[in-house]
């Protein structure tokens, strides 16, 4: 099967929209805050931190507070939480969509398992590993089933078939979170029906309520 072929095809993007709830292979979901909860949490953290800064460096603790930074720091707001993973420690890893001024994307943010109240358990950026290779392989599969309705022609219906009932996901890596869209993007070593190993990157993972779900190819525009 040529997979990049098919990975291509604006039709399939477009019928990959259509039926956003196919594909979706659930993984392990810890209960997740609401973005408000998240909101709540950065502040409180930049509060907790302020008040360190204070007693190791006051001089940097008054810049801190200063109209600007204090108006930057006001403006943060939670808009939107994907979807969580349990992590080492006890600690849960969600991938959240937070507005700062003009800026807006998304990011990962590691909590304390405990919700009451939801507390960030550390300011650097945890890693987003993606889906393992079964729950890939799973969900590549399931989303050729879904395409496997209307395909566009008897090739495409082959290509689909082949994917939907033999297509393996053997590893991937270089799994990293675009800022933009908030998937986990990947490359991934995949065979089909038997045929050598392909080495393909490009592809996506969405981390939904349900689980995760594969899109074919999301345009890489950065970080």
């Amino acid at each position: 099967m040529r997979l990049s072929r098919f990975a291509t095809r604006s039709a399939i993007l477009s019928i990959c929209l259509a039926c956003a709830s196919a594909g979706v292979i659930a993984a392990a979901a810890p209960p997740a805050p609401t973005p408000d909860q998240v909101t709540a949490a950065i502040q409180q953290a930049e509060a907790e931190r302020l008040k360190q800064l204070a007693q190791t460096d006051p001089a940097a603790a008054e810049r801190a507070r200063s109209p600007y930074v204090a108006g930057i720091m006001a403006s943060i707001k939670a808009h939107t939480v994907k979807g969580c993973l349990p992590a080492s420690d006890g600690e849960i890893v969600c991938i959240v969509g937070v507005k700062a001024g003009r800026r807006d994307g998304y990011r990962a943010l590691a909590f304390g398992a405990n919700p009451e109240p939801w507390v960030l358990v550390r300011r650097e950026e945890p890693a987003i590993s993606g889906p393992d290779a079964e729950q890939a392989t799973a969900s590549m599969r399931e989303f050729a089933r879904g395409l496997l309705k209307n395909p566009a022609d008897a090739e495409e219906a082959a290509e689909l078939t082949a994917m939907a009932t033999s297509l393996v996901v053997k590893q991937l890596d270089e799994c990293r979170l675009s800022s933009e869209s908030g998937n986990v993007r990947c490359a991934a070593v995949i065979s089909t029906a038997g045929k050598p190993d392909q080495r393909v990157s490009g592809f996506a993972f969405a981390l939904e309520a349900g689980g995760w779900r594969f899109v074919p190819r999301e345009p890489d525009r950065g970080q």
